[in-house]
């Protein structure tokens, strides 16, 4: 099995239930795993893998879209990986909110999801 990973993506996005966030919005950390069975003994194309770049774009673009919850960002993104790459055997998306706005709270809040197919 092959492992295809993303890690610390950095967006500034307008995701929250919060007035303030939905106007000043905030910085987000995304990271996705993806894992599949490789068809041949050694990848030497990209069209024997899952392509990164593509990964990276779907993420981009569902960042994009205000959304009051983090857990429906990371499964739309999970979905719309997986619609892209339907041969996938699991994936895993987390998001952390890098600046939550929870008085004297230092640190992220995140939110993960994983599903196996």
């Amino acid at each position: 099995m092959v492992r295809v990973q993303l890690e610390n993506l950095l967006f500034k996005a307008f995701h929250g239930m919060h007035e303030e966030e939905k106007i000043l919005g905030n910085d987000y950390s995304v990271d996705a795993a993806v894992d599949f069975h490789e068809r041949d003994e050694v990848i030497q194309h990209i069209h024997e893998t899952i392509d990164y770049a593509t990964i990276y774009g779907i993420i981009k673009k569902r960042m994009s879209i205000p959304t009051p919850l983090l857990e429906t960002v990371v499964m739309r993104i999970g979905n719309d990986i997986h619609d892209q790459f339907p041969d996938l055997k699991s994936i895993t998306v987390s998001i952390k909110k890098t600046h939550p706005p929870i008085e004297g709270m230092q640190g992220f809040a995140e939110v993960s999801w994983h599903k196996e197919f």
